[in-house]
């Protein structure tokens, strides 16, 4: 009895598109990288972090400005493409400080977030920069072999067969 092969069309039909894995429910198994991209979800790390006390009422207005300058010099990107897009619709206020939150966006990869924090004091004013990346998650660090469930401690009378046989094998025997 011979096999039937098919015809070549209904064989590579099987290597596209409709492959096994890549006709998920909700579809993103083909684009699922390119999605995470531009996710805001995920782990971001420190980048940097910039203070700039005595600043201007000026400089306050030109905070997200300068925020662009900050991260095109940290990822070597030129000013123009990077976008910055507000994580909520208004700062955070307290008495002396307000925070924004923007996600830096290149294009249409979110590479990272910005918090800028103005304070007020009767000093002076405050600006801070802190730009987190992001990236894949820390890992536990592996450890060696461990066992993760305790031995169980030999009763007395395995202890004792134990204990004659190794005396039996080296005397030679039982006889």
């Amino acid at each position: 009895m011979s096999k039937k092969k098919g015809s070549s069309f209904n064989r590579s039909a099987a290597r596209g598109s409709s492959a096994r894995g890549m006709t998920g429910l909700n579809g993103n198994g083909k684009d699922a990288y390119k999605k995470s991209l531009q996710s805001t979800k995920g782990h971001y790390r420190v980048a940097f972090t910039r203070s700039f006390s005595q600043v201007t009422e000026k400089d306050v207005e030109l905070r997200k400005r300068y925020a662009i300058d900050l991260i095109s010099e940290e990822i070597a990107v030129p000013a123009d493409i990077i976008t910055l897009r507000a994580k909520r619709d208004s700062g955070e206020q307290t008495i002396t400080a307000r925070d924004e939150v923007y996600y830096v966006k290149v294009g249409t990869t979110n590479c990272g977030k910005i918090s800028i924090r103005t304070q007020r004091h009767w000093k002076g004013i405050i600006l801070m920069f802190i730009f987190q990346t992001k990236g894949a998650p820390l890992r536990e660090k592996k450890k060696g072999f461990t066992r993760s469930v305790g031995f169980k401690k030999r009763t007395k009378s395995q202890v004792q067969a134990s204990k004659r046989k190794a005396y039996n094998n080296r005397k030679g025997g039982t006889n």
